[in-house]
């Protein structure tokens, strides 16, 4: 008795060790089957337009296992296989906001870029526009106009947004 007690007290500290990085080794909760995701994949050239040396990859979550996520990507056949070891990093849709939400949300970005850039540019004894006596007059103005701008193109088009899901290493 004293045997069987003296070697379960030996191995629940390496037990407890292991346990953590088994919990590790599985994907976070937002991560299941059917879910819109983006991953970034290394790529050993750097490519035009894109991340530094990282592949972007958007599809939707064919199965999972604790080492590989099986993606199905638009306009191919079957799946495709990713490393969880090789993710560097995994985003989760949260879908394409209203066409009505776009537009606000672009139009107070419109709004700050606009402000901000119109009271830079405000030329006080300058002929062209910008030229208004103070600073804040001209990012009222600026403001003004980049909050149209911006709520004509968020209502146009709507992006889809993401949310980073950490992977424990």
């Amino acid at each position: 008795m004293a045997r069987a007690s003296m070697a379960v007290l030996a191995f629940a500290p390496l037990l407890l060790a292991c346990i953590p990085g088994l919990a590790n080794a599985q994907f976070p909760d937002p991560v299941q089957s059917g879910t819109r995701i983006r991953v970034w994949v290394p790529e050993p050239y750097s490519q035009d337009r894109g991340p530094w040396r990282r592949q972007l990859l958007r599809g939707t979550v064919a199965s999972l296992t604790p080492d590989t996520l099986r993606l199905s990507v638009p306009g191919t056949d079957g799946t495709l296989a990713v490393a969880r070891a090789s993710i560097r990093r995994l985003d989760v849709s949260r879908g394409r906001p209203s066409r009505p939400a776009s537009a606000i949300e672009r139009a107070f970005a419109g709004a700050i870029v606009g402000a901000i850039s119109t009271a830079l540019d405000n030329d006080p004894n300058g002929t062209r526009w910008p030229n208004y006596s103070r600073g804040w007059r001209a990012a009222g103005e600026g403001a003004k106009w980049g909050a149209a701008f911006g709520a004509v193109v968020g209502f146009v088009l709507p992006t889809e947004r993401w949310r980073r899901v950490r992977l424990g290493r």
